[in-house]
């Protein structure tokens, strides 16, 4: 299987929903993040958004038992991008598709911005509903369990382009 790198969009989703251990059960091994998407969800926390407190606890550094590894620019070609992604995105968005793009990750982010320089970079993209069809699609969710984690992940102000995934299995 690919390799992916969540930003705090999708992760803050599923954590709305309580459903991380969905994504912990099919991205084990092969889930990335950033020490920016750490800090985003960390500011979160601080700022009452408690239900983001168990994705920060899914994040290595935190938690040894995390299932999310941190990476970091390795090289100078990386913190180049980095730095010129800073001027279009915000710190979590910029330091995932900068690792996404120089090492050929999957980016899952909603991110509207990130997503359009992501195409441009030719990086390969899922989100939120992205993962949750591809977890029916490999029958670890029934099509009714997706729709009602994403009904939740809407009442918590997840805004979807669709109120169902029947239409995208």
């Amino acid at each position: 299987m690919r390799e992916y790198i969540f930003d705090a969009t999708v992760l803050s989703n599923f954590a709305a929903a309580d459903q991380l251990s969905v994504l912990k059960a099919r991205y084990s091994g092969l889930g990335f993040t950033t020490i920016e998407v750490s800090d985003e969800l960390r500011r979160g926390v601080k700022a009452g958004y408690e239900h983001l407190a168990p994705a920060l606890q899914q994040i290595e550094t935190v938690n040894p038992e995390g299932w999310l590894r941190v990476l970091t620019p390795g090289s100078a070609d990386e913190h180049r991008l980095r730095m010129a992604l800073d001027r279009s995105l915000d710190p979590g968005e910029a330091s995932c598709l900068a690792l996404a793009a120089s090492r050929g990750l999957i980016l899952a982010t909603d991110d509207l911005a990130a997503r359009r320089l992501a195409e441009g970079e030719g990086v390969r993209l899922t989100g939120t509903l992205g993962v949750l069809v591809a977890l029916v699609r490999d029958d670890a969710l029934l099509l009714s369990e997706a729709n009602a984690m994403l009904e939740a992940m809407i009442q918590r102000r997840y805004r979807s382009r669709v109120e169902k995934l029947d239409d995208l299995i």
